[in-house]
């Protein structure tokens, strides 16, 4: 009894593994087509925005990237490769701390320095970044569990997704009253959302590689 107990469990995590990594690499190849469509529109609209967003997304893509090995260096038996694994996932979590940073540093550059905004550009490529994003999201949150690494990558989508909503939103905004503010306003508010669990994703990598 107790020895089908065990074979079952190593059954089951070895499953819940398989289904994370398929789980990843669906996520990866979403973005990685996604940011050639945003590049391509970026170049045919001659825009500036898109084309730094297309940035953004494909370092994201790297994220996802970055996950996947972390989890197959953890699933080694060697302490080496396990250890390995868990900066990957701090690299991760600072990578997209960040990003953040850059959307901050974006947002106050815009609040100082009011630019014109091409509203139904923006409303387009958002709205389908929010599919994009959004269904990379609930793909990882579905599969992250404990895996740290599965969560960094789950932060790296819900925050392409909830910045794609802000921009969104602006652009409907700026569409119909012509305020260009909420564009760098929303960013800010959406980064300072997203840097609490970031921060607390660090923060837990940092104490189990203490701990190690």
């Amino acid at each position: 009894m107790a020895h089908f107990h065990t074979h079952t469990h190593a059954h089951s995590h070895k499953h819940t593994h398989n289904a994370s990594v398929r789980t990843l690499y669906i996520c990866l190849a979403l973005n990685l087509i996604f940011v050639a469509v945003e590049a391509v529109a970026a170049w045919m609209s001659n825009s500036a925005g898109l084309l730094s967003d297309a940035g953004h997304n494909l370092s994201d893509a790297l994220g996802l990237l970055l996950s996947l090995v972390a989890i197959y260096l953890n699933r080694s038996d060697s302490g080496r490769s396990q250890s390995v694994s868990r900066y990957i996932t701090l690299a991760n979590g600072l990578m997209l701390l960040v990003a953040i940073a850059l959307i901050v540093y974006e947002s106050i550059d815009k609040i100082t320095h009011p630019q014109v905004i091409n509203a139904k550009a923006v409303i387009g490529v958002s709205t389908a970044a929010i599919f994009v994003n959004g269904l990379t999201a609930w793909l990882l949150m579905r599969g992250q569990g404990e895996d740290l690494n599965i969560k960094a990558a789950y932060l790296h989508a819900a925050t392409d997704a909830l910045v794609s909503v802000s921009v969104v939103i602006s652009g409907i905004i700026i569409s119909t009253t012509g305020w260009s503010m909420i564009d760098p306003l929303l960013s800010l508010a959406v980064s300072l959302f997203i840097a609490v669990p970031t921060i607390k994703l660090i923060l837990t990598t940092t104490k189990t590689i203490r701990n190690c």
